[in-house]
C-alpha cells in the first residue's frame, strides 16, 4: 500500500512539473506569453474557393508565420511555423486546411495591418485583391526543436553521420522578389477535393485554436 502511494505521488509530481502545451490563446505557458491567434476559413459562403485568415492579436510585438500545404492522415493541413522574433522563438503547429488545398500546391499570401486590434495574414490558392492587402513573402519553413512541435514530416531534423547534434533539413523557397509566396506545383488534386468543402475537424490537432 505504501509503495502504491509513493508511486502515485511520483506520478502526480511529474505531471505538476511537466511542460505545458503552448496554445496561442493570449495566455502564459511555461512562464512565456503566447498571443491570441484566430484561424478562420472564409469564402465558401460567397461561392468562392475558401481561404484561410490568421488574425494575429500582437500589435505591440509583431509576429510572422510560414505555412506549407500538406496531408496528415488523409486530411489537408497547413504546416505552420510561427516566428515570435520579439523573443527569438519559433513554434511549429498544424491546422486543418480548406479541402481543395493539396500538398505542393502554389499558395498566395497577403498581409493586412489596417485593423486596430490585430494583423491579418491571408493564405489562398488563388490571387486576391483588396484595398489593404499587401503581398506577403513568407520566410523559409524550418522545423522546430521543442518537445511539443508539430513539424512538417519531411523537414524533421537530420542526424549527421558523425553523430553530432541534429540540424534542420533545408527547404528551398522562392526569393522575396517573386511577390506572393509560391510553393512548387504538385500532381493535380483528387477530384473529390475540388469542391472546396471542408471534410471535418482535425481532432488530433489539439494545439491549434480555431474560430470557426
Amino acid at each position: 500500500m505504501k509503495l502504491n502511494i509513493v508511486l502515485l505521488s511520483l506520478f502526480f509530481s511529474t505531471l505538476a512539473f511537466a511542460k505545458q502545451f503552448e496554445v496561442f490563446d493570449g495566455r502564459f505557458y511555461n512562464g512565456l506569453y503566447y498571443p491570441l491567434v484566430d484561424i478562420i476559413e472564409w469564402g465558401e459562403q460567397n461561392g468562392d474557393l475558401p481561404h484561410i485568415e490568421f488574425h494575429l492579436h500582437s500589435k505591440d510585438k509583431p509576429m510572422d508565420l510560414t505555412v506549407v500545404p500538406g496531408d496528415k492522415g488523409g486530411k489537408p493541413v497547413l504546416w505552420i511555423m510561427y516566428d515570435l522574433s520579439f523573443r527569438g522563438e519559433k513554434v511549429c503547429r498544424h491546422v486543418l486546411a480548406p479541402a481543395h488545398f493539396t500538398e505542393g500546391m502554389k499558395l498566395y499570401a497577403y498581409r493586412d495591418n489596417s485593423d486596430a486590434d490585430y494583423d491579418n495574414i491571408y493564405v489562398s490558392s488563388q490571387p486576391m485583391q483588396g484595398k489593404n492587402l499587401v503581398e506577403y513573402s513568407m520566410q523559409e519553413y524550418q522545423p522546430c526543436l521543442d518537445e511539443n512541435a508539430s513539424n512538417k514530416p519531411d523537414s524533421l531534423p537530420r542526424m549527421p553521420a558523425s553523430g553530432g547534434p541534429a540540424t534542420p533539413a533545408v527547404l528551398t523557397t522562392p526569393p522575396a522578389s517573386q511577390g506572393p509566396t509560391a510553393i512548387p506545383a504538385a500532381p493535380p488534386a483528387k477530384e473529390e477535393k475540388k469542391d472546396g468543402k471542408n471534410i471535418g475537424a482535425d481532432y488530433d490537432n489539439h494545439a491549434v485554436p480555431f474560430s470557426f
